[in-house]
């Protein structure tokens, strides 16, 4: 019936499924990216750091709905997690996955390289894929507050961060472009990079990222870290 009223029919609703080896549920949206993600994270576990450390900092970029943070939740339960998500309807199911989880704090914000407000733009693939573009007047209107990464790490009082888990649709341009402030407090990042959206992305990333030497592919993730 799932799988009829998902495919088939083309309908969205919420579903619940138990994580691997746990006894908790996570909340996905069946006919959507979400389940398709799950079993990235989950199944595939493409977000194992593939290097030895425990962080017990850690920042997610684009949170979406919660899945990266619920798996470093549980595989890191002393660590700090500040999961950050600017559309609405990814916040809403991403509090209510993360409900039971007081090692996750959500923020509703876009990461930018500026604190303000910017604006949400549906490129035509639904809430999984929002962007993120400068405020102005000739869109559609759909403002959402914009924190740097500083302004983050400030908040949060973190004073160096362990791990650093960036999916942001493009918006990765203008986040690096003006890391110099805060990169250097940076142990490690997880990043999808997205310059068939906004070409200059893996450009701003790595010149950012130079401090990091070691380097490993794992799916459409790129990690960098400290030898």
């Amino acid at each position: 019936m799932i799988w009829i009223r998902a495919c088939l029919l083309k309908q969205q609703f919420i579903v619940s499924i138990p994580i691997p080896g746990k006894q908790r549920l996570v909340w996905l949206r069946a006919g959507t990216s979400d389940i398709e993600v799950f079993k990235k994270v989950f199944i595939d576990c493409e977000y194992s750091l593939p290097f030895e450390m425990t962080p017990r900092s850690i920042l997610d970029l684009g949170a979406n709905i919660g899945l990266a943070s619920l798996f470093y939740a549980q595989r890191y339960p002393a660590a700090k997690i500040v999961a950050v998500e600017p559309s609405l309807n990814n916040v809403e199911i991403l509090k209510r996955n993360t409900l039971d989880w007081p090692n996750i704090r959500v923020v509703q914000a876009a990461a930018w390289n500026t604190d303000g407000t910017v604006n949400l733009v549906d490129p035509g693939i639904g809430h999984w894929g929002m962007q993120v573009a400068a405020a102005d007047l000739t869109r559609a209107p759909s403002p959402v507050a914009a924190l740097t990464v500083s302004t983050l790490l400030k908040q949060n009082d973190i004073d160096h961060l362990d791990l650093l888990k960036v999916d942001i649709e493009g918006a990765e341009k203008e986040v690096f472009e003006t890391s110099d402030e805060w990169m250097k407090c940076v142990s490690a990042v997880v990043i999808e990079l997205h310059d068939r959206y906004k070409p200059g992305c893996s450009r701003a990333f790595f010149n950012a990222a130079r401090h990091l030497p070691e380097e490993c592919w794992v799916g459409e993730n790129i990690f960098v870290w400290k030898a």
